[in-house]
């Protein structure tokens, strides 16, 4: 559905002619006509009174175009070749996709992960700061924002500015559990198991990560009883299958010494 389509519709609703809705927005009713049929679009100023004359949010005015856009978007991640073996690739793939679609808040997040991929000489670290700080202007998912609030954390200290460190961890909520555990209390059905899940996937994530930590400033023999420590969790873990996957990639990590990747 385009926007005229959209227009039309809400106009049919309202039970008003397009003479009536013209009058409204001061402007001629062929105006509207052409808007309805395609000819031309509504500019960025009618937009607002377009929504308070249908009693509508602008959201649900534009979806016409947002949902094709997300699902447009969303194609485009997937053939970008993102989390495989040449983040360079994927990173050239979505910053051209970036140009038709500026500030698209998963084109930016999926380069910004692409660009951490290519970091380990600290070479593309202004770059990860910019796109982080495009997408906290941009970005209304709290989830995102907190995400690239730890990147750029991370990216000061790893520089050495701990003092930008510092600024961008203070951002950071420290209620995330509290918030999935509250959710989880309060809803029901899918809403409530979709919490759920996020509340035992950060508590199983960030448990195996303190371990680690933990195991980094132990000397050699705690060291092997925290090793056992965590594949006598890791063996728990797996034998839930819905935990299974996540718990064998998490064991790969230890076994490599890469699970603290992300903080490196």
């Amino acid at each position: 559905m385009n926007i005229g389509e959209k227009i039309r519709l809400l106009r049919k609703d309202k039970h008003v002619t397009q003479e009536e809705l013209a009058d409204y927005l001061h402007i001629s009713s062929q105006a509207i006509s052409k808007w309805e049929t395609g000819a031309s679009s509504p500019d960025i100023e009618s937009l607002p009174k377009l929504a308070i004359f249908f009693g509508t949010s602008l959201d649900n005015l534009l979806d016409f175009s947002q949902s094709q856009i997300d699902a447009a978007v969303e194609a485009l991640v997937a053939q970008s070749g993102r989390g495989g073996s040449d983040p360079a690739a994927s990173e050239a793939f979505l910053r051209k996709a970036l140009e038709k679609y500026p500030n698209n808040e998963l084109l930016l997040t999926c380069i910004l992960e692409d660009l951490q991929e290519q970091n380990a000489d600290k070479s593309r670290s202004a770059e990860i700061i910019e796109i982080g700080e495009r997408i906290l202007t941009c970005s209304k998912d709290d989830e995102m924002k907190i995400d690239v609030l730890r990147i750029l954390a991370e990216t000061y200290h790893s520089m050495g500015e701990q003092a930008m460190a510092e600024y961008y961890l203070a951002k950071i909520p420290g209620l995330n559990f509290l918030y999935y555990e509250i959710a989880a209390a309060i809803r029901r059905g899918k809403e409530r198991i979709a919490n759920v899940e996020k509340l035992e996937n950060l508590c199983i994530d960030k448990l195996i990560c303190a371990l680690w930590m933990r195991r980094e400033e132990a000397d050699e023999e705690k060291r092997v009883q925290i090793d056992r420590k965590a594949h006598e969790m890791f063996t728990f873990f797996k034998s839930y299958p819905d935990y299974a996957h996540m718990a064998g990639l998490m064991e790969e990590s230890w076994n490599d010494g890469t699970i603290m990747k992300i903080y490196q």
